[in-house]
């Protein structure tokens, strides 16, 4: 009698575990990017039509999909300038954010330095696509400077954030959906300049910037927030592993936003983790969870189900696993080859399913 009940209540755990894993399959898709494109960004908006930005040879590439990524549209080149754009590498690709009126803003780094050209022709390029065009406007140089981390944030009021570092962390911040920027200084950060940043508006235009400090070679993680219509930022640690290495680690980070608050995820010591923030609260420490021992350019995203969807590489290898509204896992942790050890991007889908574009 004790061996049939145990065998009835394994057997119900296991259906239990089948049936979850089953259910975290299903959400979760893997989609190559357009053309033999690299280093992706992606955006999904509010009609649920995916957004990509990528890399393909040494041009900027844009396509959109109506259909999840089954099919997408003839891309879009967004450079100006042909052969111009830094090719794929680690981190380094365009970023891409969407604005007011369906506007579509895209940033990027040029091959300027590589190709010993001279110095006020590096930097950090913008470009935008109106909705129904079917042409980026002339891409604008943004800083004429050095500097390879560079991140991208827009929301539908006309806000606009370029963040880029070349020895100190500037903001270049537009108000009219990226017509004009200014540079807004942040002088309480001392960023890693070659680790990748993130950058984030919630709904309520709150901006959040992602980033690694490098002050005494202390590489720890660090969120700056700036409210609307001020110019000055609050700074919050987010990594709970104090992280020495004299030298630049060249890792990535991910800032996503959620119905609770902003997710972040990160690396230290080769490790990946990720944490929920508070929509508005720079003063307690998040709950960092521990999501795998080792890996490279990590991704958080958030359903509306509280369902979180945690990806990252490691060397060509995708890995991912979804966590329930409590972090605790969903069935085992996934993988999948890939044909380069770069970033990819991942979105949540209208139906709030999760896609990964590798």
């Amino acid at each position: 009698m004790i061996l049939s009940r145990f065998c009835s209540g394994y057997l119900a755990f296991a259906l239990l575990l089948a049936t979850g894993q089953a259910y975290a399959a299903d959400r979760v898709q893997v989609i190559s990017t357009p053309g033999k494109g690299q280093v992706p960004d992606a955006e999904v908006d509010r009609e649920g039509i995916l957004h990509i930005a990528y890399v393909a040879g040494k041009d900027a590439w844009y396509v959109r999909s109506s259909d999840e990524g089954k099919t997408f549209s003839v891309p879009l080149r967004i450079n100006s300038d042909t052969g111009t754009v830094h090719p794929p590498n680690m981190f380094r690709g365009p970023d891409l954010a969407l604005g007011r009126d369906g506007r579509v803003h895209v940033i990027w780094y040029v091959s300027a330095y590589q190709r010993k050209l001279p110095q006020d022709q590096w930097g950090v390029f913008y470009s935008s696509l109106d909705a129904g065009k079917s042409e980026f406007v002339p891409n604008r140089n943004l800083n004429h400077k050095p500097s390879d981390n560079y991140s991208l944030a827009a929301d539908e009021k006309g806000n606009v954030a370029v963040v880029w570092m070349a020895g100190k962390l500037v903001v270049s911040y537009s108000e009219d959906n990226g017509i004009t920027f200014k540079d807004l200084a942040v002088p309480i950060a001392d960023p890693c300049e070659c680790c990748g940043s993130r950058a984030l508006f919630s709904a309520d235009s709150l901006l959040s910037i992602a980033y690694r400090e490098k002050a005494n070679n202390i590489r720890d993680m660090h969120l700056l927030r700036k409210e609307r219509n001020s110019s000055t930022f609050k700074r919050q640690k987010i990594s709970g592993t104090p992280w020495q290495v004299n030298g630049c680690p060249m890792t990535g980070v991910f800032l996503s936003d959620a119905k609770s608050g902003p997710l972040i995820a990160w690396e230290t010591k080769g490790a990946v983790s990720y944490a929920r923030l508070q929509a508005a609260d720079t003063l307690s420490a998040p709950r960092e969870v521990k999501a795998a021992p080792k890996g490279k350019w990590p991704i958080a995203l958030a359903a509306a189900d509280g369902t979180i969807l945690v990806s990252w590489k490691s060397g060509n290898t995708i890995f991912w696993q979804l966590r329930d509204s409590s972090d605790k896992p969903m069935g085992e942790i996934e993988s999948k080859p890939s044909a380069n050890p770069h970033r990819h991007a991942a979105v949540v889908t209208k139906a709030q399913n999760f896609l990964i574009i590798d």
